[in-house]
């Protein structure tokens, strides 16, 4: 049986690494979901969303299944939900011959990743899948970059990029050494207004409206 360690409803945002979880004083991610999940919810309603996060996508494929268990047994979350780069999945561990789409990929690697989970946890875990990464997000904040780089950021739609260019390295290329994506992500995600952003990135969307529900279905 679980232990009822918790004192609200949580969920447990599993994350690769600092860009999507920040620090102690920065919640990068939780910070920014929060913001546009918290109007929508009765005050008292309201869940907390801490990001857990991992060692890379290598290392969250070997331990998402004892995290998750360990999470839910141990009262820490009521619920897990997991987010990974679509960029950057090992080849070896999904196979994507069949996905003629980029929304192919990203069910074929959410329901790889929700068969590692055990099955008496299945029913507490969703999957999502940044497209094509988490950076994707930022570029729907044009007005947030140099002024000399806004219109190349503006040309291209957040989650439609060239796998040879995910976001990340497309700002890199753009900006070069003043693009720190930690720093970046720290920076942006707590103080925009997220609907900017879900708009934009239909993926995004899912994974907001899916935290959207489970609040919902948590109170």
């Amino acid at each position: 049986m679980a232990k009822q360690r918790q004192k609200s409803r949580r969920i447990a945002l599993f994350v690769e690494g600092d860009t999507e979880r920040g620090d102690a004083r920065q919640k990068t991610l939780p910070q920014f979901f929060h913001h546009w999940l918290d109007p929508q919810l009765p005050e008292q309603s309201r869940v907390g969303i801490q990001a857990v996060k991992f060692q890379g996508v290598s290392n969250y494929l070997v331990d998402l299944p004892k995290k998750v268990e360990f999470h839910l047994t141990e009262g820490l979350a009521n619920f897990v939900v997991g987010l990974v780069d679509l960029y950057g999945l090992p080849p070896g561990r999904f196979d994507f011959s069949n996905c003629a789409k980029v929304q192919d990929k990203v069910i074929t690697a959410r329901k790889a990743m929700k068969a590692l989970v055990a099955p008496k946890f299945a029913h507490l875990f969703h999957q999502h899948v940044a497209v094509h990464e988490v950076e994707a997000w930022l570029l729907a904040y044009p007005e947030r970059f140099p002024a000399n780089v806004r219109p190349q950021i503006t040309k291209r739609r957040p989650e439609v990029v060239n796998f040879k260019e995910p976001p990340a390295k497309f700002l890199k290329r753009l900006m070069g050494g003043a693009y720190k994506k930690t720093v970046y992500a720290k920076n942006f995600f707590p103080s925009v207004d997220p609907q900017i952003a879900i708009d934009q990135c239909p993926f995004l969307r899912l994974l907001a409206d899916d935290l959207l529900e489970i609040a919902k279905r948590l109170q």
